[in-house]
């Protein structure tokens, strides 16, 4: 299931995040729920976001006008990070890829991540029109 995939490389880029080490495998996560093409995707994703982090970022910063970088709470940024890779470098529709993000953030994070990750998602959307 690809939102299963997508939390696999959610947690992924959020122990990235907080430990600056990524582990390799997904060993510790339910691979009854993994197909091969999901642990590929779950592997592009948290590889492409740890390779790409800085050019991530700046996006981040630059829709995020309120809030520096270094206080965006780190689940939200993982979140955040992750769709914009998705976005910019695979096929999937943005909506899909919004609503996955506000799905982590509901999952994971505070009620009031829910609508900071989907305003920041809009936003770079939005630009690309």
């Amino acid at each position: 299931m690809r939102s299963y995939a997508r939390e696999v490389a959610f947690c992924k880029i959020y122990t990235y995040l907080i430990t600056n080490q990524c582990e390799e495998g997904f060993d510790q996560f339910d691979m009854d729920k993994l197909t091969e093409e999901d642990l590929d995707v779950a592997k592009k994703l948290g590889d492409g976001v740890i390779a790409t982090k800085e050019e991530l970022d700046k996006i981040v910063a630059q829709f995020s006008q309120s809030f520096k970088l270094s206080r965006i709470y780190r689940l939200d940024l993982a979140a955040l990070e992750m769709a914009l890779y998705e976005m910019i470098n695979m096929d999937t529709p943005h909506p899909v890829v919004i609503n996955e993000a506000v799905s982590l953030a509901k999952k994971f994070s505070t009620e009031k991540s829910v609508s900071y990750v989907n305003g920041i998602l809009g936003a770079y959307e939005r630009s690309l029109l």
